[in-house]
């Protein structure tokens, strides 16, 4: 024997009524208005994926491009008028580069359980590879694509 009786269709009513007035209350707050702004703008930008590289990948292409614009400000070089024009523009995109590679460092996430083909040491995922050397095709490939 249940130990409520089943609510009678007027206190049904008064649920459904406390129901749609707490529902108009949360369209009217903030924070609903914020999350709905910004479920229209990602389903208006939701053909555009855009995905950086691993950290490491776009930390290397930084410094590579620093020394690229250091050599570029180096006195046998920095005649050439090509290389005095292009040597800013060089350290800008290196700079934010590795700006971009420290924050997605920082916040890239960790994975608590090890992967089953390899393990856990210090926080990083650790894979055991082949322990034969890889061809140099096999390395340029695997720079460009951002692989480890």
């Amino acid at each position: 024997m249940p130990s409520s009786p089943p609510p009678d269709r007027f206190q049904r009513e008064i649920d459904d009524i406390i129901r749609l007035a707490e529902r108009r209350l949360e369209h009217q707050s903030f924070g609903y208005r914020v999350r709905r702004s910004t479920r229209r703008l990602g389903s208006a930008f939701s053909g555009i994926h855009i995905g950086l590289p691993p950290a490491e990948v776009l930390g290397g292409w930084a410094m590579a491009l620093l020394l690229i614009g250091w050599l570029m400000t180096l006195p046998i070089v920095n005649g050439v008028l090509l290389a005095r024009v292009l040597a800013q523009p060089v350290f800008v995109v290196g700079i934010v580069l590795l700006v971009l590679a420290i924050i997605s460092s920082l916040t890239r996430g960790r994975s608590s359980r090890a992967s089953s083909s390899g393990g856990m040491w210090r926080g990083e995922r650790v894979s055991y590879g082949s322990p034969y050397p890889e061809s140099w095709l096999g390395k340029l490939r695997k720079m460009f694509r951002g692989d480890r």
